[in-house]
């Protein structure tokens, strides 16, 4: 009884270890600005102590008020956050479940070679790919726009890697049942892999979502002008003076994200656990 209240009460501690974050930034965000100032006046002024407030002595909702009504940027990079991201995450969807589906039903050393080479493909970072990702960007005509990055993410190797390891786990013998009503392999992609790989391909787009929402590196890399910039670009170039501004922006980002991980929650448990099992 003891050992298993000590876990319970581990797991909440680390559970609001990993909240704190989230928690000071939506106190940072309703924390009036002259109080932020002050709160904040050793890393904002160079001079002075640095100790941020668990909860404001007055608390204001004018930061949300004036970035929502009175700050059009923030709509400017919110639309092209979303326009960016969806497009991203619809041309993945559109690539990477038949891909997946190709290595699945393809077997053969070549296969195995070209899986292989699509593992390692998706364990490189960014920096690694950055100067060939510049010269093919640079080279299509495309600099300094939105396809900049969307086109190379489209074909992004983690969805079709998550997605081959759900449909590698479905049943042979599903397939030789079908087969023996049609020998359409479109027709068994479409009515027996897809359905059946479905929460992997949910799971797959949903953290793709998560991770493209957030992207620096490639916006930093490809977008010069400010009207193209996302979230960011945008919260970098925030002064100090609008420290305030700064934690509502954040929240706000971080928020949608968050929304959707919780609504969510049980797609990505489906999604990666049931892949773990069949590995």
């Amino acid at each position: 009884m003891i050992r298993s209240t000590l876990k319970t009460l581990l797991l909440l501690i680390l559970c609001g270890l990993s909240l704190l974050p989230i928690f000071l930034l939506w106190v940072g965000s309703i924390t009036g600005k002259h109080e932020l100032a002050l709160s904040l006046a050793g890393i904002l002024e160079g001079q002075g102590q640095t100790c941020f407030p668990l909860f404001p002595a007055f608390p204001t909702l004018r930061g949300y008020l004036e970035v929502l009504l009175d700050t059009p940027e923030f709509y400017v990079v919110f639309w092209n956050s979303v326009k960016v991201t969806f497009f991203i995450v619809a041309g993945q969807l559109l690539t990477s479940i038949p891909a997946a589906w190709g290595f699945s039903r393809w077997h053969g050393a070549f296969s195995s070679f070209l899986f292989y080479l699509y593992t390692i493909l998706m364990l490189l970072p960014f920096q690694v790919t950055m100067a060939s990702n510049y010269l093919v960007v640079d080279r299509l005509g495309i600099m300094d726009s939105h396809a900049a990055i969307i086109l190379p993410a489209v074909f992004s190797t983690f969805p079709v890697f998550l997605t081959y390891r759900y449909f590698i786990g479905i049943p042979e013998e599903i397939f030789e049942a079908f087969s023996l009503d049609s020998s359409s392999h479109f027709r068994m992609f479409w009515h027996i892999g897809v359905p059946l790989a479905a929460p992997g391909a949910k799971a797959a787009m949903l953290l793709c979502t998560i991770e493209y929402w957030n992207l620096l590196e490639q916006p930093l890399l490809f977008l010069k002008t400010p009207s193209l910039w996302v979230f960011s670009l945008y919260l970098p170039n925030i002064g100090k003076e609008n420290a305030p501004y700064a934690f509502v922006f954040s929240f706000l980002v971080l928020f949608p994200m968050c929304l959707a991980s919780f609504l969510q929650k049980e797609t990505l448990q489906k999604g990666i656990g049931a892949m773990a099992l069949k590995q």
